[in-house]
């Protein structure tokens, strides 16, 4: 893409991959580059190691962003485990005296300050792989593969270790607006909605989508187009 005026960069779920944003990365305005993020330990990273803490998820994924050639700001949105990714890469980014994301949208992920299941990461590896089954109806048929089930496991594992000990560090509040989205029949209630306020500076909102934890993926929802609306409406030429 020629002269973007957004680099829109999408952070997926624990256990997911730069995929489960395929239908997105052209289907936005064309003023704006969507690029999702690809973790180690999948898809074209499977060789790699999957990092198990948060912070080891994004320190490299700062030091990528850091090494981008000069170009337009950036906006992050994260999908559960995804949006404490893009939380840490941005305050790595401050803190290392770089431009952080204009904007960061934090999707079915409890506040960086919650507190978080402390089990799942332990469970044997069927009864992590029934448990993922139970929670994602899209991965269900994929991990019912013994093949393919194999191939995901050491990532999903390594994932959930990092959110369930994931704790939140002092650092540089975000000084760009969050917008906080989470599904209706989600489990996320009061601060661990209202938490993300206390993660920024700049302007804090929460809208609410019919659906669960996936409700991202719902045509209806259409929830692209929500984040491409709200980007064009935070521009500076706005």
């Amino acid at each position: 893409m020629e002269n973007p005026a957004i680099r829109l960069f999408l952070f997926p779920h624990a256990g997911g991959s730069a995929s489960a944003y395929g239908s997105w990365l052209d289907a936005g305005p064309r003023d704006i580059e969507i690029r999702a993020v690809q973790y180690p330990g999948r898809e074209s990273r499977l060789r790699e190691e999957p990092p198990r803490s948060i912070t080891g998820l994004a320190g490299p994924l700062a030091a990528a962003v850091a090494a981008e050639p000069a170009g337009p700001p950036c906006v992050f949105f994260g999908h559960s485990m995804g949006s404490l990714v893009a939380f840490e890469v941005a305050r790595t980014l401050l803190e290392q005296g770089f431009p952080g994301p204009r904007q960061m949208f934090a999707a079915a992920c409890a506040a960086p300050a919650g507190s978080r299941r402390q089990d799942v990461s332990l469970l044997p590896d069927e009864g992590l792989l029934d448990w993922a089954r139970s929670h994602d109806d899209a991965s269900a048929q994929a991990l019912a593969h013994p093949e393919l089930a194999a191939l995901a496991l050491p990532a999903l594992r390594a994932d959930l270790t990092a959110v369930e000990t994931y704790r939140a560090a002092p650092g540089p509040l975000l000084d760009c607006p969050i917008t906080v989205l989470t599904g209706k029949e989600d489990s996320l209630r009061g601060t661990e909605i209202t938490g993300w306020r206390d993660c920024t500076s700049s302007v804090f909102e929460h809208h609410e989508f019919p659906g669960g934890h996936f409700f991202l993926r719902s045509p209806e929802n259409n929830v692209l187009a929500f984040l491409t609306d709200r980007i064009a409406s935070r521009s500076p030429e706005k």
